[in-house]
């Protein structure tokens, strides 16, 4: 006959219910059906029409006319968090650094990238682009020319002083 069913073994931990704490999301999001690119006044954007976007592209520009590439991806993130963001396609893989700009399950990643980065380059081809990031699941980007037209139109831009 056992006694005490309920009760751990001496030395044994016991096993507590959590009752409403929320559990840990373990699967990555799944991208939704229909998204898209669609370009904005300042942006390249993918996305589905009518939510956020879940990645951005835009060029920007430093006080001594360096040109970058903002790099963001719309998923959950936690405080302080950085990953690199895998891309691949055209015939390139790049992984691009990452930090978390805004917490939560809807959350900001986001990287500026040189245009004149070499890495850069896996976005001209106009071909499919998986872009991962770790724990935010893999979007399957459609084949495109724009996010290659941007990149291009950003490097025209550069102002920055040449290197010797």
């Amino acid at each position: 006959m056992i006694e005490n069913q309920g009760a751990p073994a001496a030395g044994y931990p016991a096993r507590l219910q959590l009752g409403q704490v929320a559990q840990p999301v373990d699967a990555a999001p799944i991208q939704p059906e229909g998204g898209a690119w669609r370009m904005t006044a300042d942006r390249l954007e993918f996305g589905v029409a009518g939510q956020p976007a879940m990645f951005a592209l835009a060029c920007q520009h430093q006080a001594d006319g360096s040109a970058l590439i903002s790099v963001r991806r719309e998923v959950r993130a936690d405080t302080g968090a950085k990953a690199l963001f895998a891309l691949i396609g055209n015939g390139r893989i790049a992984r691009l650094p990452l930090d978390a700009t805004r917490s939560g399950e809807a959350g900001e990643w986001e990287g500026r990238i040189p245009a004149r980065d070499a890495r850069l380059d896996v976005l001209k081809g106009g071909n499919r682009i998986e872009a991962t990031l770790p724990g935010g699941g893999t979007l399957k980007l459609p084949a495109s020319g724009e996010p290659g037209r941007l990149l291009e139109a950003c490097r025209a831009s550069d102002r920055a002083p040449q290197l010797s």
